[in-house]
């Protein structure tokens, strides 16, 4: 869905010039989920949300896991956009079943199963 939806902003007309690039619509796209995730994540697991805080402000590894995490995510993600830029949805997605198909079975060697 997010990548038909980027792929139709990148080629409506004067988008781009106004939005300065990719890059910045990217950004744009993040912001917007961010936001509706935050707003269900304070309706559904709000309450939880004091706790975390103080698991996150005690406990290193599980600040650096999301720190690490986070990067990771939105690396991974501002490239299947720029991919998205240069072929189509459909080859981006294509391609990225196929890598899905290629880390289970990876790891399925990996553990021997």
């Amino acid at each position: 869905f997010k990548a038909n939806e980027n792929k139709k902003l990148m080629d409506t007309e004067g988008l781009k010039d106004r939005m300065g690039g990719v890059g910045n619509q990217f950004a744009l796209t993040m912001i917007n989920s961010f936001l509706f995730c935050l707003v269900l994540m304070l309706i559904t697991e709000g309450y939880k949300f004091g706790a975390f805080m103080k698991l996150a402000s005690t406990n290193k590894v599980v600040l650096m896991n999301l720190i690490y995490s986070g990067l990771w995510f939105y690396g991974y993600n501002e490239l299947a956009t720029f991919t998205i830029k240069k072929t189509n949805a459909v080859t981006q997605s294509v391609a990225n079943t196929a890598k899905r198909v290629i880390v289970i079975v990876g790891v399925a060697i990996i553990l021997g199963e």
